[in-house]
């Protein structure tokens, strides 16, 4: 086991010992600096703010969320305005039933409670049927006659049924609570549904903007003549909602009243939920827009506003920007995006969908990740300079180690830089040296190492054994030395045998050799020992 360390351990030095090209050391080496460098460039970009940060990456977060929120909007009006003009041709079917059984004509409605709520009695199915989509909050269906046309508000009190979804806590379920909002209460308690708290016969169409378009329709399509209102207060309640209209028809093609369906502001909201994104909280608005870019949010419908500040009231002006658009109100700015629906308005103006983050939390946000992002730079770069200081040094060190031991004429292996280009030229150096030295009478370096390596193990003996080795040089024999020294020859001999031992030498002979050696190379001085110590 022991020997096959010892192997290892060679193995390893004499991979080290092997050159490796300066080329590819300063690659490796201008690699590191260059990569330094860059991160540097990096870094200050990035604390001056020229760097777009997060920029590139909320923007394609916001345009994946417009896609998908206009994605849903418009399968949803689609639906709603799908649904209310079968709505409107069912209804323009039962009312012709109704006139036609009873033998009445439209304007007979006026002043006849029976007819009106035989005719409510007969359009509830249809009503209660497209509220089941679950794409709206609300129905409804007003008709251009009352039931008293004698009263004060006989001028804007229409007949009809309006049917809302109550206590709402989730979207597109099957089972929710249908109140009766408006209608003959004896067919809400003949159809099992509660009334609303806020129940009243008749709708007041001075409370529905847009009732006059509709009614002024003279089109053959009725697909042209959806028509949607801004956000509205309800009548009596404390919702808000957003009306589609369809003009409902009768036999002969003329207008007799509007039906539609509802989508409250809570609804809304359910159905377009705040998203919690990366870059911040995300949340849809449904508001009208002028020609000049005026976002006017007191007629908007909002979904889930938390913790965004957003208020619906006041308006809201559009600056564009290179990777998202600059929204900003009274009460704060945003950025976001905005698409414009092909939907027909009131009030002339088109919808847009608009998505949203606060821009006070998105600056917050991309703050912190911009100072997390320059810590981890600024501690990756002052590893790089470490790592470039320490390449240069052990690029250096070498080199300076051979030209030291060059200079001080003791190079061995152990003193080589393992680079290849740089060993090369100071091993050519150092023939040279050697050759310089044997023109001049100098010492071969492999005679002086030896001599060096002899000198070093004289060191190593005990007095008595120096004394011995004085007599060598100065010519005795062992007997001699025996008498000399006043010791025994066996003394004398056991030192003789304690010496060459040290010395690595078995016969005078060759003790004599590494003698006459010094003497000739002038370093005799190096084995003369002072009797006086």
């Amino acid at each position: 086991m022991g020997e096959k360390r010892i192997n290892f351990r060679k193995i390893i030095k004499g991979i080290k010992r092997q050159g490796i090209r300066m080329q590819q050391r300063l690659i490796v080496y201008w690699c590191v600096v260059i990569l330094t460098l860059f991160l540097a460039t990096v870094l200050l970009l990035s604390i001056i703010g020229v760097l777009p940060g997060m920029d590139f990456k909320v923007r394609e977060m916001l345009s994946a969320q417009q896609k998908n929120t206009l994605s849903a909007m418009t399968e949803q009006t689609d639906i709603m305005m799908a649904r209310s003009i079968s709505l409107s041709e069912d209804i323009t079917k039962e009312l012709n039933q109704c006139l036609t059984a009873n033998g009445k004509t439209f304007s007979d409605l006026n002043d006849n409670p029976q007819l009106i709520m035989d005719l409510e009695s007969a359009l509830y199915p249809s009503l209660k049927s497209a509220l089941d989509v679950k794409y709206c909050s609300g129905v409804f269906v007003v008709l251009d006659a009352t039931v008293n046309t004698k009263t004060e508000y006989a001028d804007t009190s229409r007949m009809g049924i309006y049917l809302r979804l109550s206590d709402l806590k989730a979207v597109n379920t099957s089972k929710q609570h249908v109140v009766f909002f408006r209608g003959n209460a004896d067919i809400a308690r003949a159809e099992q549904v509660q009334l609303h708290n806020r129940w009243n016969l008749e709708f007041d169409t001075s409370a529905l903007p847009g009732y006059e378009q509709i009614m002024q329709f003279d089109g053959n399509r009725l697909v042209e003549s959806c028509l949607w209102t801004d956000r509205l207060e309800l009548s009596d309640t404390w919702e808000d909602v957003q009306l589609l209209y369809v003009p409902v028809l009768d036999s002969t093609g003329k207008v007799r009243g509007l039906c539609g369906m509802e989508m409250s502001n809570l609804y809304f909201r359910l159905s377009y939920p705040m998203v919690e994104g990366s870059c911040g909280n995300i949340v849809t608005v449904l508001a009208p827009m002028d020609k000049k870019g005026n976002i006017y949010l007191d007629k908007a419908m909002f979904g889930d506003t938390k913790e965004t500040y957003l208020s619906p009231s006041g308006t809201m002006t559009v600056k564009k920007g290179k990777y998202y658009n600059t929204y900003s109100t009274a009460f704060g700015n945003y950025i976001g995006r905005h698409e414009l629906l092909e939907l027909k308005s009131c009030n002339g103006m088109p919808l847009a969908v608009l998505t949203l983050i606060s821009e006070a939390n998105y600056e917050k946000l991309t703050a912190d990740n911009r100072r997390d992002w320059i810590i981890g730079t600024l501690l990756f770069l002052i590893l790089l300079l470490i790592v470039s200081v320490s390449m240069s040094r052990r690029f250096v060190k070498p080199i300076l180690r051979s030209l030291k031991a060059l200079q001080e004429d003791t190079l061995t292996d152990e003193n080589l830089s393992g680079i290849s280009e740089v060993d090369a030229l100071v091993d050519f150096m150092q023939k040279k040296r050697n050759t310089e030295k044997l023109e001049n009478g100098g010492i071969p370096p492999n005679i002086e190492e030896m001599l060096k390596a002899f000198a070093l193990r004289v060191e190593t003996l005990t007095p008595s054994e120096r004394m011995v080795l004085q007599y060598y040089v100065d010519g005795y024999t062992i007997q001699e030395i025996a008498s000399l020294l006043y010791i025994s020859i066996g003394t004398a001999r056991k030192h003789n045998t304690n010496m060459n031992r040290k010395l690595g030498i078995t016969v005078r002979e060759e003790l004599m050799l590494y003698i006459e050696l010094f003497r000739k190379c002038d370093q005799l001085d190096k084995l003369t020992y002072n009797r006086t110590e």
